[in-house]
Formats: structure tokens, C-alpha cells, sequence
């Protein structure tokens, strides 16, 4: 047991689940809580986009700091900054004070681009797809077990799921202190060039040169149309199944929880052994035909095997694209900035968090139930475009060379198994 807990893999998986689980477990809650507080539907929908923006701002951020500072200082702050987000959102006397409390959430959940930092630090090449399918399955298995169990907490008082998702928090950041190793070392850089870095502040800079890399650029533009594309499904299918089943919330659920077993099996169990076979691209080209594929057919899904099947394709295709895509950007980004560029990438990511079940919405009101998901599926399609030209397998480096042996070997295996792939 003491084995798995010192298991970055494990750890950062544990993070990622828990920052899910924790969001998901005072979801039910939210609506409830807000309107307790005087909210109209309005203000209801504005506690979540305010936690998607939070991330948008902050995700970037944090991964850079990670670069600089390391990954566990980060991790373990953003973990204590959400048992006090937990915290205050429980005891919010007003709206005003939830709308901090969950844009504070927002800033602590903003640590996936430094989990997934670490996952490529510890990784190799060929096992990194099957790394960041952990992440993956970890976030699905938060979205299915969070709100089951705050809907349980709930029968015990409204501010007990808050107060569990707090101590569960706590807890983690316990966990990652004692046992998580520091796995990113600055090499190759002198401590004159060090303090003449942090003097210019570029924790916070060359994000630009970043994305001058035309392989990073559209790796990070797939991942906003393929995240704004299955969040806009996300936003309206309740609506879409009540027009046409007449279904409740409970029902919905149940379809809900469908979708994240597949992700769930997928991210944490089969794409490790798809890439082995395929390789990256094939696959994040193959996730995002079905993903575009699935989410055409969800408008003439009018009976139940039709849509499951509809939401199978959909869900088996995300469970492809999401891991793949971090897995390209960490092999194809130097080894010093990866906090950065998975962070950059996760925060444009919450941005489609944030337009996508907008869109949704006012193309569900101005075009009808099924309008959504054909435009969901067009994002797709366009990402599918912009996936298939083949990818380098690492950054051109015109100024900077391998920092050491070890690295110009990894670089060397990244390359001939994915020109082998490709």
C-alpha cells in the first residue's frame, strides 16, 4: 500500500479525481444553495462559468509556476486553496460571497496542467498516452462518483457535502507532502541565467514563441473544439431528452453516468494498448471521427438503443481524443516548459468550458433540439482537419539542444516510434 501511495502516477490520478469528485459532489448542491441565497437562473448559470473562468485565467498560470517552482509546491497549494474554496462555499452567507468562493474553487482546480506535468515527467514516450489516460479515467470516475455521493451527504445537512469535500481536499495535500516525490529538475540552466530568467518574470512570459510551434497551436486549438464540442452536448442533452422521452433528472443521470463508465474504461484501461498498436495520432484522428460521428446521430436518436448507441460512439471517441491530445503535446513540447504548455493547453480547454454550453444554449432556442449537437459535431470535424496533417514528434530547437544524454536517447525513442506510427 505505502508502494502506491508513493506512486506519482497514483497521486496525481488521486489529485485529479478528488478536484473532480469535489466539484461533483457539490453540484446537486449548487442550484439549491444559490437560490437559497436569492439566485435567479441567470446567476445559477454564472457560479459555473466563474469556476470555468477561473480556470481558464489560473490553469496557465499554475502550470508555468510548476516549471519554475516544481510540481509538488504547486499541487499541494492549489489543494489547500480548494478545502478553503469548499470551505466558504458552504458557509457563504450571500451571492456575492458564493461567487468568490467558487471562482477561488476555479483557481484551486486549475492544477490538472501541472498533474499532467508530472505524468509526462515520469513517464516514457511510449507508456505516456496510458499516463495521461489515467488522468483521464480519474476525472470521468470523479464526474460518475461525485454526485451520488453528495446527493447521500445531502439527507445530512446542507453544509455536510461541502464540509466532506473540504476534509477529503486536506487530506490529499497530506498525501502529496508525504509522499509524492519533486519529479521536475531544471537542468541545463546556470544560476546567473536562472535569476536572469526570474528578473524578467517569464513564469508568465513566451507563451507566444510557445505557440509559434505550429504542432502546439493545433494540438491547443483541437483541444478547445473538442472540449467546447462535447461540453456543448453536455449543456443541453437533459433538455434534448425531456423533448423528446419526456425524461427527469433522474433519468438523465443514469445516461450520465453511461457516458463516464465508457470514458472511465477507455482513459484507464484501453488506450494504453490502442496507441501500442496504432500510436498517438491514429488514434486522436480515429477519437475524433467518432466523437463527430456520435454527436451527429444524438438528434435522430428517438428511441433508447439508438441513443445509447449514439452516446457509446461519442463517449468511446472523447475517451480517445482527451488522453492522446496531452500526450502529443508533452512529446512534441521541450522537457522545461511542459507545465506551461499543458497548462496553457488545459486553460484554452476551460475556455470551451465556458463558450460551449453558451452556444448551446442560444442554438438550442434560435434552431430547435437537435441544432446543438450538429454544430458539436461540426467543431469536431474541423478538429479532425486540423489533426491530420502528420505531427513532428518534438519542438524544432534552433537555440536550445538536449540538456543531457538521457534526454537526446528519449528524444531519439520519441522519434523513430512515432515516425514508426506515422
Amino acid at each position: 500500500m505505502n508502494k502506491i501511495f508513493r506512486s506519482p502516477l497514483f497521486l496525481m490520478a488521486l489529485t485529479i479525481f478528488i478536484d473532480i469528485a469535489g466539484f461533483g459532489l457539490i453540484l446537486p448542491l449548487l442550484p439549491f444553495w444559490a437560490e437559497h441565497l436569492g439566485a435567479n437562473p441567470t446567476e445559477i448559470g454564472l457560479i459555473l462559468t466563474i469556476y470555468a473562468l477561473a480556470q481558464f485565467i489560473f490553469t496557465p498560470i499554475l502550470g508555468a509556476l510548476s516549471d519554475r517552482f516544481g510540481r509538488k509546491p504547486i499541487i499541494i497549494a492549489s489543494l489547500l486553496i480548494e478545502a478553503f474554496s469548499f470551505a466558504l462555499t458552504g458557509f457563504a452567507g450571500s451571492l456575492v460571497v458564493l461567487l468568490i468562493a467558487r471562482f477561488i474553487g476555479g483557481i484551486g482546480a486549475s492544477n490538472i496542467g501541472s498533474a499532467q506535468a508530472v505524468v509526462a515527467d515520469v513517464t516514457p514516450a511510449e507508456g505516456r498516452a496510458r499516463g495521461m489516460g489515467m488522468i483521464g479515467a480519474a476525472i470521468g470516475l470523479g464526474f460518475v462518483i461525485g454526485p451520488a455521493i453528495g446527493g447521500i451527504l445531502s439527507t445530512f445537512g446542507t453544509v455536510v457535502p461541502f464540509l466532506v469535500a473540504m476534509v477529503v481536499a486536506i487530506l490529499n495535500a497530506i498525501l502529496v507532502l508525504a509522499f509524492l516525490p519533486e519529479t521536475h529538475k531544471v537542468r541545463g540552466v546556470s544560476q546567473n541565467d536562472a535569476s536572469k530568467t526570474a528578473q524578467k518574470g517569464a513564469v508568465f512570459a513566451g507563451y507566444g514563441q510557445l505557440l509559434r510551434n505550429n504542432t502546439l497551436t493545433r494540438l491547443i486549438v483541437i483541444n478547445l473544439l473538442f472540449t467546447a464540442a462535447f461540453t456543448a452536448m453536455e449543456a443541453v442533452f437533459a433538455l434534448f431528452a425531456q423533448h423528446v422521452f419526456g425524461w427527469t433528472a433522474k433519468e438523465t443521470g443514469y445516461i450520465f453516468a453511461y457516458v463516464g463508465i465508457i470514458i472511465v474504461v477507455m482513459q484507464g484501461g484501453l488506450v494504453g494498448q490502442l496507441v501500442k498498436r496504432f500510436g498517438e495520432q491514429k488514434l486522436l484522428i480515429a477519437g475524433l471521427i467518432l466523437l463527430a460521428v456520435g454527436l451527429a446521430l444524438l438528434p435522430f436518436s428517438t428511441t433508447l438503443a439508438f441513443m445509447l448507441v449514439s452516446l457509446g460512439i461519442l463517449s468511446v471517441g472523447d475517451g480517445a481524443v482527451t488522453p492522446t491530445t496531452s500526450a502529443l503535446l508533452s512529446l512534441t513540447s521541450p522537457r522545461e516548459v511542459q507545465g506551461k504548455v499543458l497548462g496553457l493547453s488545459q486553460g484554452v480547454a476551460s475556455l470551451g468550458r465556458i463558450v460551449g454550453p453558451l452556444a448551446a444554449g442560444a442554438t438550442y432556442s434560435a434552431f430547435g433540439p437537435g441544432a446543438p449537437f450538429i454544430v458539436a459535431s461540426v467543431l469536431t470535424f474541423i478538429a479532425l482537419l486540423i489533426a491530420f496533417p502528420a505531427m513532428p514528434t518534438k519542438l524544432k530547437r534552433s537555440e536550445e539542444a538536449p540538456s543531457s544524454t538521457e534526454d537526446v536517447v528519449v528524444d531519439d525513442m520519441i522519434t523513430e516510434t512515432m515516425a514508426g506510427e506515422l
